[in-house]
Formats: structure tokens, C-alpha cells, sequence
């Protein structure tokens, strides 16, 4: 769709996981094509939210999103190759409040900015036109999508207020239309 950003393709995935350098950064790629969730999200998040005292990785990401007057809130299952990129960035020690800190930051964890900045480098090192930090969440919801996950489920993990809000960020594919047609059976 004209304006919105790139629905990254597996393999794509494949070559942003090698080329980012730090496991910092991977992780942060990790969280966003695997749960869904916006930059702002993502560098907000605190460590304890994804790691238990003991430094093991949650199962379940809990998600307090504020919409207009209400909140909202999301338990997003961990999925086992986000799980294996968190275990390898997690270090004993390493870790105040947020998962992603930063000295420089006054809010004292990475920006969004900071975020957009070193994932966009990768994109464009790939020469991955129109491909953004939202990237990440369309690709995420739209594989989803694409997998036949039912929408009011994509919506939950998502954190969308409304199934039109949600179907605005899914792509169909050429593909998926043809398979339509396809089982047509009379």
C-alpha cells in the first residue's frame, strides 16, 4: 500500500538479524517483528517485564497501553527465537529498570530516535525501500494475518481499539487472492 511501510519478507528478516552488530540491537529488532509492538514501545520497555529475577526469559510480555481515556492491556506469548535473541543479550547486572538504557537519555532509556536511527541504517544498507521502524509491526501483524490467526486474536496482541484500526495495517498479498479464488468449489 502507497505511504505505509515496507511488509518485510523472511528473508529480509534473515539479513537485518545478521547485519545488525550488537545483541542490543538485535533484540530490539527481535521485539518488534515478533510481538508487534511500536518503537516507543519497544525502547520503554522495562526488564522486568521480559526477564524474571533470576534472569530467565518470561513466556508471557505484559503490555500496558494507554488509548484515549482508557488502557488497555496486552499479554503477548514470547515466542521460543525472541526468547534464544533475549537469553543472549541478557547479562547479570546489566539491567536497571529498562531493558534498553541509556546514560545520554533523559528518560533514561534509548530513544525512539536513537531506535529509528540504527535500525533505519540497516534498512538502508539492504537498500530496503520504505522499509521503517513500523516495518517491524506490519510485518508482524500481517504475517499473522496471513496465517490465517483469526483478527480479533492479531487485535489483542496488537493493541488496536478497533478491527478497522487493525485491517489498515495488514497487506494482502497477490497471492493470498489468488488462493481465495482458488477455493472457490461450484
Amino acid at each position: 500500500m502507497v505511504g505505509q511501510a515496507r511488509i518485510l519478507s523472511p528473508k529480509e528478516i534473515k539479513n537485518i538479524f545478521q547485519l545488525l552488530p550488537t545483541a542490543r540491537d538485535k533484540a530490539m529488532f527481535a521485539i518488534g517483528i515478533y510481538t508487534g509492538l511500536r518503537v516507543g514501545e519497544i525502547v520503554a520497555l522495562r526488564a522486568d517485564q521480559l526477564f524474571t529475577e533470576s534472569g530467565n526469559v518470561r513466556s508471557i510480555l505484559k503490555v500496558k497501553r494507554k488509548k484515549k481515556k482508557n488502557v488497555v492491556y496486552s499479554d503477548i506469548p514470547m515466542h521460543e527465537k525472541l526468547k534464544k535473541v533475549l537469553a543472549d543479550y541478557y547479562e547479570p547486572g546489566k539491567f536497571g529498570k529498562w531493558l534498553f538504557p541509556s546514560e545520554a537519555a533523559a528518560s533514561g532509556h534509548l530513544t525512539r530516535a536513537a531506535a529509528h536511527n540504527i535500525l533505519a541504517k540497516a534498512f538502508e544498507t539492504l537498500g530496503l525501500e520504505d522499509a521503517s521502524t513500523h516495518s517491524m509491526r506490519r510485518s508482524c501483524l500481517t504475517s499473522m494475518s496471513r496465517a490465517g490467526v483469526p483478527l480479533r486474536t492479531i487485535q489483542e496482541i496488537s493493541g488496536h481499539a478497533s478491527l478497522s484500526d487493525l485491517q489498515a495495517y495488514l497487506d494482502v498479498d497477490p497471492d493470498d487472492k489468488r488462493r481465495a479464488i482458488d477455493l472457490l468449489r461450484y
